[in-house]
């Protein structure tokens, strides 16, 4: 199904649904604007119409994916929940939910390291700062501190339930080239419970 359904305008949609093909598959550098005219039934001229080059194209692009992922994220985690394992369980099983729904995304973003442009390369940089510390904000504001043991250092324990669970994901995600089964994902589901079941222990009074 494509991303861009809810588009005002059908042309415009297209040509976004057609670079994100184009460029999930081949890469930012190797990715051909004339194929993806072509993909969209659009002319040239009106491509640039709306994005001024391919470079302007692809941080749209790229923009649009991570920003999906991460409202998808802040919709679906109940952050009423203030118990802060609750919530960066939740968040690790939307995010990955968010990957099996948006598989071009996947592709789009394993493909990154083929940009050797400095301009978007710095863009791109600061686009994952920016969401990596709103996402930090959003998961570690009004929590539950009581639920600590008087002796733990709050702020260390936050930080290493982040890095576990975060490299899970990273390194369940690689293992798996970014092709998941749903029988892949309940094991995931299973390693984070397990580790946090461990913090739990280990934090909680």
């Amino acid at each position: 199904m494509s991303e861009f359904l809810q588009q005002d305008d059908a042309r415009r949609s297209r040509i976004l649904q057609a670079a994100l093909e184009e460029f999930a598959s081949k890469g930012y550098k190797k990715a051909s604007t004339n194929t993806i005219v072509r993909e969209a039934g659009v002319s040239k001229g009106l491509l640039f119409h709306y994005f001024i080059s391919k470079k302007h194209l692809y941080i749209y692009l790229y923009t649009f994916a991570v920003e999906t992922i991460a409202n998808e994220l802040y919709e679906k985690v109940n952050f009423a929940d203030k118990d802060v394992l609750n919530r960066v369980s939740q968040s690790s099983i939307v995010k990955i939910e968010s990957y099996l729904d948006h598989p071009l995304f996947v592709d789009l973003f394993k493909k990154v390291d083929t940009v050797d442009d400095p301009e978007i390369i710095e863009q791109l940089i600061a686009l994952g700062k920016r969401i990596s510390e709103e996402t930090y904000l959003k998961l570690f504001s009004n929590i539950d501190y009581y639920a600590f043991n008087d002796a733990i250092n709050i702020d260390r324990a936050l930080q290493v339930i982040r890095w576990t669970v975060e490299k899970i994901s990273e390194d369940w995600r690689a293992s798996h080239e970014g092709r998941y089964t749903m029988d892949d994902y309940e094991e995931l589901k299973m390693d984070i419970s397990h580790y946090l079941d461990l913090f739990k222990g280990s934090f909680y009074r």
